[in-house]
């Protein structure tokens, strides 16, 4: 894969407010916790009377919010649906994003974006032993997605709820669980976002859970990584076993089912971050959405 450009700096926000809606403390009932839930219409969704499609994202601060960002820059997930629907690339798409934990001085995350406690990839022995009290939540977090989320917002919004139009994505540990949901609850996603997983902190616990999963509906997974990938510079094989792991978890989803259909693109160079995803992310939607 060749390095992109964006047409939007990542660093400034241009999207329209007016079409921002925020969910302040949404009940979040399987993990007894609320959180705010961000959720963007398309441009014409007032004027229109027409029913979208949904893509439902983690870490959501990060999907419009450059300030929020660690690296400063955002997904920009608002600027480029709004871009792609003026150029006729898709029919509009609606956007629900939740914000990630802030439990455990941010660490949080990695307990609710992964179903299984914290095994890391043998290549990280002993890099940081943090994350090894780390994860678990998964499985309520998903089913937070499924059973409560998704059916409050295609009971308030004009949505197309069939599964067939409806998607999960996130980057990093928001990659694992992306495609976690996607597989745990098919009858209610058929398509996945996988940028940038970070495989590596339950490889073998998601190996097998792909492996005894059934497939019992179509799948669309899209599926991304950098080739400079870390979470941690003074870790010389974080990149190696990012890509590896990628390619690795791509192949056995290939191997699957026929049901399943599971891309990946690699980009020479690209780093860890939201500047990063907000490239590729026109890629994962034309693949599910384009007209």
């Amino acid at each position: 894969m060749t390095l992109l450009t964006s047409p939007f700096d990542a660093r400034i926000k241009s999207y329209d407010p007016d079409r921002l809606i925020l969910l302040e403390e949404f009940d979040m009932p399987q993990l007894n916790r609320r959180r705010l839930v961000r959720i963007y219409l398309p441009e014409d969704y007032a004027t229109s009377g027409k029913h979208y499609p949904v893509i439902y994202m983690h870490d959501g601060q990060n999907i419009f919010e450059p300030e929020l960002c660690i690296s400063g820059m955002s997904w920009q997930v608002g600027e480029q649906l709004d871009h792609m629907q003026a150029n006729n690339e898709t029919n509009g798409v609606i956007i629900v994003a939740v914000d990630n934990s802030p439990l455990h001085d941010g660490l949080g995350r990695m307990n609710e974006y992964s179903p299984w406690p914290c095994e890391l990839d043998s290549e990280l022995n002993g890099w940081n032993d943090i994350k090894l009290t780390l994860g678990g939540e998964g499985e309520a977090y998903s089913s937070f997605i499924a059973d409560t989320l998704k059916p409050y917002i295609d009971q308030h919004y004009r949505t197309r709820k069939e599964r067939e139009h409806t998607t999960v994505a996130g980057s990093s540990m928001g990659g694992l669980i992306s495609l976690y949901i996607a597989l745990r609850y098919q009858h209610s996603f058929a398509n996945a976002g996988v940028f940038s997983p970070a495989f590596w902190f339950a490889d073998k616990p998601m190996t097998n859970f792909i492996q005894q999963t059934d497939i019992l509906f179509p799948l669309n997974i899209y599926m991304d990584i950098g080739t400079e990938e870390t979470s941690d510079h003074s870790i010389a094989v974080f990149p190696s076993v990012y890509l590896n792991g990628a390619k690795r978890i791509h192949q056995l989803l290939g191997d699957k089912s026929n049901m399943l259909s599971c891309s990946l693109s690699v980009e020479k160079d690209a780093v860890h971050s939201e500047s990063a995803w907000a490239r590729r992310f026109p890629d994962m939607v034309k693949q599910l959405y384009a007209r």
